[in-house]
């Protein structure tokens, strides 16, 4: 019997469960935030109108998510563009397609809330997210900058 997958926003339940996946090696590998830091962040989260934490959930857990940022700007006329980050999969499901749902759910997302762009950007599992990004038919944009600290 295959688990049913479920494609959804996040919520405090989940807590556990996304960090025993930031936790793996696919992500932070054992170095994600203690689970009081986690639950505050989290619930920041939850409570910011433009901020989602989406998860692929089934019966078993948590084995996928991604996080969708509606950024709010006075440029562009007031436009928002999407940013779309930190794609991570449990390692044993990389290649069911999962990435690719998740991308999928947050772009339309922020289709929904009028963005007339989306960034997709990951530090985790950059190969399947790249994968993913060209599954759903998106081309490679002008090549960014970032300051990459430890």
């Amino acid at each position: 019997m295959t688990d049913s997958l479920i494609i959804r926003k996040a919520n405090l339940n989940d807590l556990d469960s996304i960090l025993l996946l930031l936790n793996s090696p696919a992500a932070d590998n054992g170095h994600a935030m203690s689970r009081i830091d986690s639950s505050l962040t989290l619930q920041t989260i939850l409570d910011d109108p433009n901020y989602f934490q989406i998860v692929a959930s089934t019966d078993t857990g948590i084995i996928g998510m991604v996080t969708l940022v509606i950024i709010m700007q006075m440029s562009h006329e007031g436009a928002t563009p999407a940013l779309i980050t930190d794609l991570i999969v449990a390692s044993e499901k990389e290649k069911s397609g999962i990435a690719r749902q998740l991308l999928d759910y947050a772009v339309n997302l922020a289709q929904e809330y009028g963005c007339y762009k989306t960034i997709i950007q990951s530090d985790y599992q950059a190969q399947l997210t790249a994968e993913a990004c060209i599954e759903l038919g998106y081309e490679p944009g002008p090549p960014s900058f970032s300051e990459s600290g430890n």
